[in-house]
């Protein structure tokens, strides 16, 4: 709970590469406990398992199941949402945006926000919600102003208003604010394990226009400070029957994979017809989760996805 707390204040005093000792630098944790803080430190600047020399292992796999399977699913979503975490410090270096940014900082005219302390957003998009209480299975939750799709289920709430949640032990509760764009990499064990053909772009439905930005460089290199980097601007608004999403670009930088494969959530009408750049995408289709699919060039500029 403290290494919660004291993580958001580091990152608004301007000190954004922390994380917590995931375990504890001194106890003994038991499997369920240990799970619940790998799922916080998945949403952590940095994440790593340690402690004292004279404490039990404290890896992944220490516990045995379930908990290894779960901490095995959050890491890997750690892995897979890279691209996202990456762009989330570049905004911190260039523009200086906390990574971790509390309830008082979102909506600081709420005095109650004030003491909202165990909830945060990782970035401008995510927000965390931690389960810090032994056999807890649900939890209380805040969600800021604006609309917020659950991240396992893509249920859409509004906000400025509590919920009780569900929060069995496999998923700690995770919001994406409504209008995101949300890119991942394919699951890796460790970053660069595999050539990255494409990037996913989850993107949210919002009927308001909201804007968010993929950043690139050569990820090892300082080479960005001659501009060879890629910052990419989103903006998706919907209007009830349409959803529009425009690209932008500054830098200099090219990266390798060639295309996008989109997952859209939340479309609150059926598709009828899907343009980049007014070319129609015949390959279109709705999964089981009724998420729209398609694929489609990285240099987009506009995509119009029209309803029935």
């Amino acid at each position: 709970k403290l290494g919660n707390i004291q993580c958001q204040r580091m990152s608004i005093s301007g000190v954004p590469f922390v994380g917590t000792d995931i375990g504890g630098f001194s106890g003994e944790p038991d499997g369920e406990l240990f799970t619940r803080w790998i799922q916080l430190g998945t949403f952590s600047p940095f994440m790593r398992a340690h402690s004292a020399g004279d404490t039990s292992e404290r890896e992944p796999w220490s516990f045995g199941e379930p908990f290894t399977s779960i901490n095995r699913k959050f890491i890997e979503l750690r892995y897979q949402l890279m691209p996202y975490i990456y762009s989330v410090f570049w905004e911190h270096h260039r523009y200086g945006f906390p990574i971790l940014r509390p309830l008082a900082m979102l909506e600081q005219e709420y005095i109650s926000n004030h003491f909202r302390q165990d909830e945060f957003t990782f970035g401008d998009k995510i927000l965390v919600c931690p389960v810090l209480e032994q056999g807890a299975t649900s939890r209380l939750v805040y969600l800021p102003k604006g609309q917020w799709y659950n991240f396992w289920s893509h249920e859409l709430l509004n906000g400025e208003k509590e919920y009780t949640v569900q929060a069995p032990l496999e998923n700690m509760p995770l919001f994406v604010r409504a209008g995101s764009v949300i890119p991942e990499y394919p699951i890796m064990q460790y970053v660069g394990e595999k050539p990255i053909d494409e990037v996913w772009l989850n993107i949210y439905y919002a009927q308001y226009e909201v804007n968010s930005f993929l950043f690139e460089d050569h990820g090892d290199t300082f080479a960005y400070e001659q501009d060879i980097y890629l910052e990419k601007k989103f903006s998706v608004k919907g209007d009830g029957k349409n959803l529009f999403i425009q690209q932008t670009t500054e830098g200099l930088y090219t990266p390798n994979y060639e295309l996008y494969d989109y997952n859209v959530i939340g479309l609150p009408f059926q598709v009828s017809k899907v343009f980049v750049d007014d070319k129609e995408v015949k390959d279109f289709y709705m999964d089981d989760r009724k998420r729209l699919k398609f694929k489609s060039n990285k240099n987009f500029i506009d995509i119009k996805i029209i309803g029935v």
